[in-house]
This record gives structure tokens, sequence and C-alpha cells, in this order.
């Protein structure tokens, strides 16, 4: 399962695409993002939240740089790269997922937000 899981999530952020979240998600996943004050809940919240980065950043896409596997749970690191204001910006974080029959039930993401923030902001 283990290689499995990272291979589609590589895949999907590869070519991201809002509407194939069911191939990694479960429809309940609880999902911790940062600078959100609640988690994120079920695959529909899920959705709107990538398809919001899709409109701000139309060619992210993340790059797996390593990942690790301790029973239930999934670590993967990566890297960002997306288009702003007309500068390639790059920026990395790590997933923390827990996985049920493959897919994510609950997920803790972490990166450093502040290169996104405009200026100012």
């Amino acid at each position: 399962m283990s290689d499995d899981f990272v291979t589609r999530w590589a895949a999907f952020w590869n070519a991201p695409d809002p509407a194939r979240l069911d191939t990694l998600t479960d429809p309940d996943i609880v999902l911790r993002w940062p600078g959100q004050p609640e988690p994120i809940r079920g695959r529909q919240a899920w959705s709107a939240q990538v398809a919001g980065a899709l409109q701000r950043f139309p060619d992210l896409r993340l790059e797996v740089t390593g990942h690790a596997f301790n029973d239930d749970l999934s670590f993967i690191s990566w890297r960002a790269t997306a288009t702003a204001n007309g500068e390639v910006i790059s920026w990395e974080g790590i997933d923390r997922m827990r996985l049920k029959n493959g897919v994510v039930v609950d997920s803790m993401v972490a990166f450093d937000t502040a290169g996104l923030r405009p200026a100012g902001g």
C-alpha cells in the first residue's frame, strides 16, 4: 500500500484536479491546513480548497522529495512550484496522513505560508 499511495499522491499533484480527489481521500476526510482556524471536513470542502489554490496558482505542482510510513501513517515531504506575478516561486512542506483502505481519512499539512502572502499582508 505504501509505495502505491505515494505513486498515486505524486500523480495527482503532477496534474492536480479537484475532481480526482476521490482517488486519494475518504469522503469524510479531516484536514488541518496552515492558516485555517478549523479543520477542513469532507472531500467537497477539501476539493474547494484545492480548486482555490489552483485558481490562484493554475500551474501549481508538488514533487515528492521524501516519504515514510509508520503503520497507518504516511509522511510525504514535497516541493511546490507555481507562478506568481510572472515569477516562478517554490516552497517546501510535508503532509502527515492517516490512511484507511488506501485513502486519506485524516491529514495535517505543514508549510511556511509567508512566501505566499501578498506584500504587506
